[in-house]
């Protein structure tokens, strides 16, 4: 049972009892204000709340803008059109048609479309001003859903989808650097397949880091610490270009060939992976930051050494395909150490 308990991920608990806590003021809430209709109020607590703040936040905006413009385009519709079977049709023909039409736009309308519904075709055989006040009620209550659950995801144990990113961001750090050091081992030894499974899950999970970057900017980053933007951007940026080069070295590893030669510069190049390795593992928070010294070394190295084989011929003895091959990988190599070093 202890055991069950540990393994249990700390934000997910947080995000039960927050919920659970949301829903409940909410409902008290309804209560105390005498609404009608409380559990609308209930339910809306239960979609907006999300694990972290810019899920939350994003769900907010969606619910009670989509609602509202739901809101008033029903209570126009209950104003223009007069009862009667033909007119309820038409109605909701033109209503639920455009809110469709309007999603092209904006995806609230996707909800709006729903509220529309709920309060133009749920108030059917109502006297107007009755229809006219439902939707009134429906909006406040979800109002009281929506205000409750943003207050309690930002105000008790706010869960940031930035710390989220940044965790990840390290792990993706540590295994671009793992993935260096394994890709320039299987080049100079040829002894192990290259990891390339790893890199294309590395390189996915990378894609996936715009999206997390975009909701913590529209709606994590407004409520502060606006300046950390540039530095998840720049994180981000550089973890895309060395993915990219990193791809380019696994691409010069298909050529079997290429893996049964020596081109005598293995320690040379080990060094320069290692020292971008070390860089990439110097990257990670809490504290990112970077000595491009070793790297810079490593790279003059390996220039001098390379320049130095090309003078005494010794690379006369490979055919177009095998030095294609090598400077494909040389040249992935070394833009990662200029990257990194710059």
């Amino acid at each position: 049972m202890v055991s069950f308990i540990q393994n249990i991920p700390v934000a997910y608990l947080r995000h039960g009892l927050k919920t659970g806590l949301a829903c409940l003021i909410a409902y008290e809430g309804s209560r105390a204000m005498g609404l009608p209709y409380g559990f609308w109020a209930v339910i809306s607590t239960v979609i907006v709340m999300q694990v972290y703040v810019a899920d939350s936040v994003r769900m907010c905006l969606y619910r009670f803008f989509g609602t509202a413009m739901g809101a008033i385009i029903g209570i126009t519709a209950i104003w223009l059109f007069p009862p009667g079977d033909l007119w309820n049709d038409l109605a909701i023909f033109l209503t639920l048609g455009f809110c469709a039409f309007m999603t092209r736009y904006s995806p609230r309308y996707r909800m709006a479309a729903i509220t529309v519904s709920v309060v133009f075709v749920g108030s059917f055989g109502s006297p107007t001003e009755e229809r006219i006040l439902y939707a009134c009620w429906r909006l406040l209550e979800i109002t009281v859903g929506v205000g409750t659950a943003f207050l309690v995801s930002i105000l008790i144990f706010p869960e940031r989808l930035e710390a989220h990113l940044m965790e990840r961001l390290d792990t993706q750090m540590s295994q671009a650097a793992t993935l260096c050091r394994e890709l320039t081992a299987t080049f100079v030894r040829g002894e192990t397949p290259p990891p390339l499974k790893d890199l294309q899950a590395l390189t996915t999970q990378v894609r996936m880091n715009r999206d997390s970057l975009t909701g913590i900017t529209h709606h994590e980053l407004l409520l502060g610490r606006r300046g950390r933007k540039d530095t998840l951007v720049s994180i981000i940026q550089r973890l895309e270009r060395t993915c990219d080069h990193l791809a380019v070295m696994a691409h010069a590893l298909e050529n079997e060939a290429l893996l049964k030669e020596r081109f005598h510069m293995e320690k040379e190049l080990e060094t320069l992976a290692e020292a971008c390795a070390v860089v990439l593992e110097q990257m990670q928070t809490p504290h990112p930051g970077r000595d491009p010294r070793p790297v810079v070394e490593a790279l003059t190295a390996c220039d001098d050494y390379l320049l130095r084989l090309r003078s005494q011929g010794a690379t006369l003895r490979f055919n177009l395909d095998m030095l294609a091959g090598f400077y494909e990988f040389y040249s992935a190599l070394k833009s990662l150490a200029q990257d990194l070093g710059s």
